[in-house]
């Protein structure tokens, strides 16, 4: 940037969007300064999928490319997403000794999870019981209430499968984890890039799927995806059952508001939830299958 002057400042939210003679570049002050580290560890794995900044200014921050995205329909947009997510996790794993301690404390937290959520929906259920005459946001609960305690016991049963074969392991992956998974930090160029690394962390494999799946469920066809990116990075045994765990575990649904607003973000739940229910009902089924 030494030999270009500055013709144009754009602001755009957190983004500073500067038109040189040149070319264009966007500046954004990171979430956290260790982001170095990150992309050097990337780069070391070979991994080349993600965009770096050219430089940090002295302010802390980042001087990005301004690249113009190739448009792509979302189920393409997808795919490359999934085939992304695939590469990053083959390049960056690692494997860690297994710690008991560690275990029962990821075990007895969901459970402990799991429990509050049954005794929390079967007291709601008494109390809208009560109701002679049911607002339409009453109504649409007491009609999803079998959803919310079958995903509630299914969750139990994943937890005790996953709890009981990790316990025999010695040794469990890790990956790089992007923690904010989604097809808007996708962009697409010559070739597809992850932006927005601020979280990106070691963690378990299973936690960008289950962000993408929670965030995607109800446009984008989740069980082709899942099947493309199961034939790249396979799940073992025990990381499938801890992901079969938290994907149907249902988020606690509080009602203070009877508005036409709270009806249509309950629905969009109730609709998430079944959709899921239904792909892990077909992955069970091919799960069960390939064991056999």
């Amino acid at each position: 940037m030494s030999n270009e002057w500055i013709q144009k400042i754009e602001l755009r939210g957190a983004l500073k969007i500067i038109t040189t003679n040149e070319r264009k570049y966007f500046i954004k002050k990171p979430k956290c300064f260790s982001k170095e580290k990150i992309y050097s560890s990337l780069e070391e794995r070979g991994f080349q999928n993600f965009l770096k900044p050219i430089t940090t200014l002295d302010t802390k921050e980042e001087v990005f490319p301004y690249i113009v995205e190739k448009h792509y329909q979302p189920e393409e947009k997808a795919i490359d997403m999934i085939h992304v997510l695939s590469l990053l996790q083959n390049k960056t794993t690692f494997y860690k000794k297994v710690c008991l301690d560690d275990i029962k404390r990821i075990y007895e937290e969901n459970q402990a999870r799991i429990t509050y959520l049954i005794h929390y929906y079967q007291d709601l259920e008494l109390l809208f019981l009560k109701e002679v005459y049911p607002s339409p946001l009453v109504y649409l609960f007491q009609k999803n209430i079998s959803l919310l305690f079958s995903s509630l016991f299914f969750a139990q049963e994943a937890l005790e499968n996953w709890y009981k074969i990790i316990s025999n392991k010695k040794n469990y992956r890790l990956v790089f984890v992007h923690h904010a998974f989604s097809l808007s930090h996708l962009l697409e160029a010559d070739h597809p890039l992850l932006i927005h690394l601020d979280e990106m962390s070691k963690g378990l494999p299973i936690e960008d799927m289950l962000y993408f799946i929670k965030e995607h469920c109800l446009e984008q066809d989740i069980d082709h995806l899942f099947e493309i990116y199961q034939q790249k990075y396979p799940y073992y045994e025990e990381e499938y059952y801890l992901f079969a765990c938290l994907l149907a575990l249902p988020p606690k649904i509080e009602i203070h508001q009877h508005d036409y607003e709270s009806c249509v973000s309950l629905t969009i739940i109730f609709s998430k939830m079944n959709q899921i229910r239904l792909f892990l009902l077909k992955q069970n089924e091919k799960y069960q299958k390939h064991r056999k």
